[in-house]
């Protein structure tokens, strides 16, 4: 049996797997090309290709979990657009059959234990997923109120909400975790669900990262005595920024300097400012699970530069999803939220 990534190599390799895997689909499934459209191919050549993307990360991970909740997720993101879990059974096993006949013999096992793992599970997950704000839940009715303003596209609505909260007492720390942090999670969770546009996302972001800079002059207000130092950047390709400039600013309101890089930080960028600043701790983010090879390879890069025994903490989803998975790709702590982030950040600095 060969290595997951050489597993991942040989998928990588083989660009037209997702056509194979559509074209068979399709031409076993007749009745796909009268549901779904002309449109429907390159829909799902489209989903082929972020299936063989999830399963070729899972595999060199050595981490089901991955792809089990990648196909979790897209159970959820299909029904809400009217495709059948059936549809995606479907594809997941004519994906399997396709990479037994295109791979060498030696990657079958592999292969097919993961997706027929996936496969298993599919049928006890649920087609639809709950909103993060539920009664109970810290400062749900303002996270609620905020969210439905800028759904609204009432921007200025969102900011004095913030503001009357902050002025009456609200620590800016839990807003930035109660408030801004779960919206971004309820967000993605609406997309999922198809109820919002990834143009409505984008704005959404976007508005909380200003309302986040127009809070900045309470944050930095008067002195601090200084705790350490971290950089904090997103892998190369990584666009989700907004947890790690939650973050930074949440660092800082406890003393911390920050250098916050941002989205898709290129690798030799990266280590300049580190080998020039020196930080306590680098802290990489990184979202999407094929978004993992470039946190390895980061990490790599880090640890064989000048500053090789520098701290590293990351966080995202896929390291909730695996928990141990931070171990494999040579970090030395993960955390799933802004808080546990704060508390390793000061761990590993001591």
């Amino acid at each position: 049996m060969q290595s997951g990534k050489e597993i991942r190599e040989a998928i990588e390799a083989r660009r037209d797997l997702a056509t194979a895997i559509v074209q068979h689909q399709w031409k076993v499934r007749p009745d796909l090309e009268r549901r779904y459209g002309p449109s429907g191919f390159s829909k799902c050549l489209e989903d082929a290709h972020f299936h063989l993307q999830y399963l070729a990360e899972a595999i060199e991970a050595s981490e089901p979990a991955l792809f089990v909740d990648y196909v979790a997720w897209a159970k959820v993101m299909l029904a809400s657009r009217n495709v059948p879990s059936e549809d995606l059974a479907n594809t997941l096993q004519v994906l399997r059959d396709v990479l037994v006949k295109q791979l060498p013999n030696e990657m079958h096992d592999l292969v097919c234990s993961f997706v027929n793992r996936a496969l298993e599970r599919l049928p006890q997950y649920p087609s639809l997923i709950p909103s993060l704000f539920q009664e109970g839940e810290p400062l749900v009715a303002l996270g609620s109120s905020y969210l439905h303003a800028l759904l609204r596209y009432e921007r200025h609505t969102a900011v004095k909400l913030v503001e009357d909260a902050v002025d009456g007492g609200t620590p800016i720390k839990d807003i930035y975790c109660h408030v801004f942090e779960r919206c971004q999670r309820e967000i993605g969770r609406l997309w999922q669900m198809n109820k919002v546009t990834v143009a409505q996302e984008h704005y959404c972001t976007a508005s909380t990262q200003l309302v986040m800079a127009l809070l900045y002059p309470r944050i930095f207000a008067g002195r601090r005595e200084r705790v350490g130092s971290v950089v904090a950047a997103c892998v190369p390709g990584e666009l989700h920024e907004i947890g790690a400039r939650i973050l930074c600013d949440l660092l800082e309101m406890e003393g911390w300097d920050t250098i916050y890089l941002g989205a898709s930080v290129p690798v030799a960028g990266l280590l300049e400012t580190v080998k020039a600043r020196n930080p306590d701790v680098l802290a990489i983010s990184a979202s999407m699970t094929f978004h993992i090879k470039p946190v390895r390879e980061l990490i790599s890069a880090v640890r064989n530069s000048s500053n090789a025994k520098l701290p590293i903490a990351v966080g995202g989803y896929a390291f909730q999803v695996a928990p141990n998975l931070w171990r494999d790709v040579g970090a030395d702590g993960f955390a799933e939220d802004a808080r546990q982030a704060i508390e390793l950040v000061k761990r590993l600095r001591s």
